[in-house]
């Protein structure tokens, strides 16, 4: 039976995020979008996605996060540290995290899976083929059992896509160009 739902962009990037590079502190890939008190009602799915490109030196690693609450608050998503390729110039990443309410108000629980894809990464790695793109699908505890959240639903709140990477050089370099949230009911 139908609960007369429908789809809708609810927020997008209109240009690309600041650069994160010559640094290992986890930084945000996009500016935070607020999600406004008491959206993410029971059963209500956010896809997340977001594509952009970066460049290596060596093998670096790079770890995604979902983040409620700003850049340091509770973790919702997280791909666990990807290894890239050596020498790599502008691959491609998309990442596309689903955001399911299981239970609103302020112990609320939300579940985020979904996968991510880097064209230079080298693990984990789908397929045997050399030069493949990594991908794997992730949850709140990385590649682990995914598990629900629980976080505040009641307040309006900043949702952040952050990127870290695991070495400090001027030459890993990790810029976001498409950005948006699509809700799906």
């Amino acid at each position: 039976m139908s609960r007369q739902f429908w789809s809708e962009l609810i927020w997008w990037a209109t240009a690309d995020g600041t650069a994160i590079a010559n640094s290992t502190t986890e930084t945000i890939v996009f500016p935070n979008v607020t999600i406004p008190a008491n959206y993410m009602a029971d059963g209500r799915n956010i896809l997340v996605t977001a594509q952009g490109r970066l460049s290596t030196t060596g093998t670096p690693t790079v770890r995604f996060r979902l983040r409620w609450g700003g850049v340091a608050g509770t973790v919702l998503w997280d791909s666990g540290t990807i290894t890239c390729g050596s020498s790599v110039t502008a691959a491609i990443f998309h990442l596309a995290i689903e955001m399911q309410t299981r239970l609103n108000g302020a112990t609320g629980t939300l579940l985020c899976i979904g996968p991510v894809l880097i064209g230079s990464a080298l693990a984990p790695t789908v397929g045997s083929a050399t030069g493949a793109p990594a991908s794997g699908v992730f949850g709140s505890a990385g590649d682990d059992t995914p598990a629900a959240v629980t976080v505040d639903l009641t307040a309006d709140t900043a949702l952040s896509l952050t990127a870290q990477w695991g070495t400090q050089s001027s030459s890993n370099t990790l810029t976001g160009h498409n950005y948006f949230g699509l809700s799906k009911n």
